[in-house]
């Protein structure tokens, strides 16, 4: 049985150690779905919605991380090692593993915790535009900087996906649905509306003409002109490639600058692997480079939806240059877990094999990447759930009903 627990492990005494990923924690509830184990993404989105309606600080919300060695108490669980940070990509991708459970089970258990998350998401600080008219949700809150002025793509993609599949769950002829949504105070228009607004944002603000892809985002310096490899393959998954072809976004342009920028090759225990980085060394400014395993497999995941996408527009050449490429990558990463050879199969977070001094940052400054014990690697929940994500062939940020059963959509039926 593949490693699957919502922390990152270390080899004990890492600063690691204990600390529960709320992020992970989601993904774990979608891999065990996939795993035909739902029961075991039961227990996960029940304490996560139990925590998110716990008051803090006079919000609602779900922190970024928790310790995972002490017991909650009447106020919720104890904060991790992020402290009061609580962003809007980790709250929204329980929302997310919250409807993928809806649609998967045909239970409705979740999804009033799904839509209030969105609705948290509709009640924190937005860009504003000159016209006085908003785009997408500010990072949220905690401590670092002020969050509220800080815009990320890669959350504000999430956010999309969120609103996307809760006006498909919402266009089901079922009166218990209906009721849910009524007594939660949001309807469909809500949801279009700040689908637009985000679209909005995405062309008017991030999108960059002249390079043909996302920006990471913007501060209040303005447009954050970082390169990251989310940025191409969340757009993909979320926004999807029909539609970003319709707002003037080439897909397959995109998929292309992530070759040209984030795909790496690096040793492990003397072997070379490939896979994608974070970002490219112009904006890490290092000369280092890692494969990401995490967004290596969430890049397999946008191949696979470009494969469909080319194959559904009668471009069976490329159709196949996707699939194949697909398998490619999926099979680097099976090696690279063979390679690090952790606790049943698990990936490490990168390449890399740090020393328990040793420094290495995700992007310019920021993200250390975590250590291990005496120069172990160190095994990642969010690595190992999308790899098995990306072997399922399954994009947890749309509803793929073409081609997944679910039984929320064929009662429909």
């Amino acid at each position: 049985m593949i490693f699957l627990q919502t922390l990152l492990l270390t080899d004990g005494g890492g600063a690691l150690d204990a600390q529960s990923f709320t992020y992970d924690g989601a993904i774990a509830a979608i891999t065990y779905m996939l795993c035909d184990q739902s029961y075991k993404a039961e227990k996960i989105l029940s304490i996560y919605q139990k925590e998110f309606y716990m008051l803090k600080n006079e919000n609602y919300g779900i922190f970024n991380s928790y310790r995972s060695d002490k017991e909650g108490t009447n106020w919720g669980m104890v904060i991790g090692i992020d402290g009061d940070r609580m962003h809007v990509g980790p709250n929204v991708w329980v929302a997310i593993a919250a409807l993928q459970y809806t649609a998967i089970t045909g239970k409705l258990d979740f999804l009033k915790l799904a839509i209030d998350i969105s609705k948290w998401t509709d009640g924190l600080t937005h860009y504003a535009f000159p016209d006085g008219q908003r785009g997408g949700v500010s990072m949220g809150s905690g401590w670092g900087p002020d969050w509220s002025t800080v815009f990320s793509t890669e959350n504000i993609l999430d956010d999309y996906a969120l609103k996307k599949m809760l006006t498909e769950i919402y266009a089901i002829d079922n009166s218990e649905i209906k009721k849910i949504f009524a007594q939660s105070g949001y309807n469909l228009q809500d949801m279009k509306k700040e689908i637009l607004n985000i679209e909005r944002w995405l062309m008017q603000v991030v999108y960059d003409k002249h390079k043909k892809t996302f920006n990471v985002g913007y501060n209040e310096h303005g447009v954050d002109k970082i390169d990251a490899l989310d940025t191409v393959s969340w757009a993909v998954a979320a926004v999807g490639p029909s539609r970003l072809a319709k707002m003037g976004v080439d897909p397959y342009y995109l998929m292309n600058y992530a070759d040209k920028n984030y795909l790496v090759e690096d040793a492990i225990e003397g072997v070379k692997v490939k896979g994608y980085d974070f970002t490219n060394q112009r904006s890490r400014q290092k000369n280092y480079k890692m494969i990401w395993f995490e967004g290596t497999a969430f890049h397999i995941v946008a191949m696979q939806i470009m494969s469909q996408y080319s194959r559904n527009n009668a471009n069976p050449k490329r159709a196949e240059y996707f699939r194949q490429k697909s398998k490619f990558f999926l099979n680097e990463m099976q090696k690279a877990s063979q390679l690090c050879a952790m606790i049943d199969g698990a990936l490490p977070y990168v390449s890399k094999k740090l020393g328990e001094k040793e420094i290495v940052t995700t992007f310019k400054d920021d993200w250390e990447i975590p250590r291990g014990k005496n120069g172990q690697w160190v095994a990642s929940a969010s690595s190992t759930g999308w790899y098995i994500i990306a072997l399922s062939g399954f994009n947890p940020l749309a509803f793929d009903r073409a081609h997944i059963n679910y039984k929320l959509f064929a009662k429909q039926m």
